[in-house]
């Protein structure tokens, strides 16, 4: 399946930039947890240091090691932002306490020592403490980097950040998937050799004969240039005459319109022209892809009016012009497209012909209706 280049331009540029903002809210995400590890370090060495302070002042006032002594060390642990486990140490003896049972002390018989290997903890502090009567005292801690509060903050962030570019991704898909079902065209097999040809010159008050079989598809036509402007899409407008006429039978000419439906999978936008043609629209392709496609339903005629028994080898001739970013009406795409048609018809070399305008001469052309 094959959309405008336009359209697949928009879809790579969207996912390029929700993938930058993808990568983007995790860096963010990853600065700030970092930042937020050195606070939690900076913190904990601050209150390591109230820490020797409430330790100093408890050993002079209320004993070394004494149950007032250990109350009051673990008051402090239970009120710290950052602390986890706290082991004291002297020739008396030794005091442990954890904010969390088993989470950052192990016990060795009587003697107790931190854990190596804890997520997110760091440490341990370690300093001598001044005691009288107590030789070679020390007071070691261990600290998290873990906030839960700040850690869901960031996680929440982000996933948000994320969940908003994949929204805007799911959407843009969703858009190019309602635009591919609209145009609803395929090309498959090798390239074939692209004919296109710039007519000569024509005045630009050419009409169409016989213009009222053509009452439904120019009202058709009109809508669809209309939306494919609104898109900024192109289109292509074709149409396909058996070259042979007075072969066709009627019921040659319906099988025709048949595999034509069949082929552009687009019952609405194929249309009958005079006794033995089609027109057909086709949104949201250019001449050079109308080519290829033009190209591929002739070798389709071929193969089926041939399985069928139908033709040998019937000769479909087919002309066809794109609205190329013009603002260009139903009735001058028409003109266009069947004047490549009758040229396709004479033309001995191809049954091929693509209606390439010239721009500038179309502005000019428009300009001077104008005045």
């Amino acid at each position: 399946m094959r959309i405008s280049n336009k359209t697949a331009r928009v879809s790579s540029v969207v996912a390029a930039i929700c993938i930058a903002v993808y990568i983007a809210a995790i860096v963010f995400g990853a600065v700030q947890v970092y930042i937020k590890f050195g606070e939690r370090r900076t913190l904990a060495e601050r209150e390591f240091s109230d820490l020797m302070d409430r330790a100093a002042a408890s050993s002079v006032f209320l004993g070394f090691l004494s149950d007032s002594f250990k109350e009051s060390i673990s008051d402090f642990l239970f009120t710290s932002e950052t602390l986890a486990g706290i082991i004291i140490t002297g020739s008396s003896g030794q005091y442990a306490v954890e904010r969390e049972i088993g989470s950052s002390i192990i016990w060795n018989g009587s003697s107790p020592r931190f854990r190596t290997g804890v997520l997110f903890s760091g440490g341990p502090l370690n300093l001598p403490l001044r005691v009288d009567g107590q030789r070679s005292v020390s007071v070691q801690a261990v600290f998290s980097y873990y906030d839960y509060d700040f850690f869901q903050t960031v996680l929440r962030n982000t996933l948000f950040v994320i969940l908003v570019a994949l929204i805007v991704a799911l959407t843009t898909l969703m858009i190019e998937l309602i635009v591919r079902s609209k145009t609803n065209y395929s090309y498959s097999g090798p390239s074939p050799q692209k004919e296109e040809e710039s007519l000569p010159d024509h005045d630009f008050d050419i009409f169409i004969e016989d213009i009222d079989r053509e009452s439904n598809l120019r009202e058709k036509l009109s809508s669809e240039i209309r939306r494919c402007a609104s898109l900024e899409q192109d289109l292509v407008l074709l149409a396909a005459e058996l070259k042979i006429p007075q072969f066709v039978s009627e019921s040659l000419f319906h099988r025709l319109n048949d595999e034509a439906v069949s082929f552009f999978s687009m019952r609405d936008l194929v249309f009958e022209k005079g006794e033995n043609a089609i027109s057909v629209i086709i949104p949201g392709m250019d001449l050079e892809e109308g080519l290829l496609k033009s190209e591929d339903f002739c070798n389709w005629i071929v193969s089926k009016f041939s399985e069928s028994g139908l033709y040998e080898e019937p000769i479909l001739c087919i002309g066809l012009s794109s609205r190329s970013g013009r603002l260009v009406d139903a009735d001058r795409l028409m003109t266009e497209t069947y004047t490549a048609l009758e040229k396709a018809l004479i033309d001995p070399d191809t049954n091929i012909i693509g209606f390439k305008s010239d721009l500038e001469k179309y502005r000019r052309f428009i300009k001077a209706k104008e005045l």
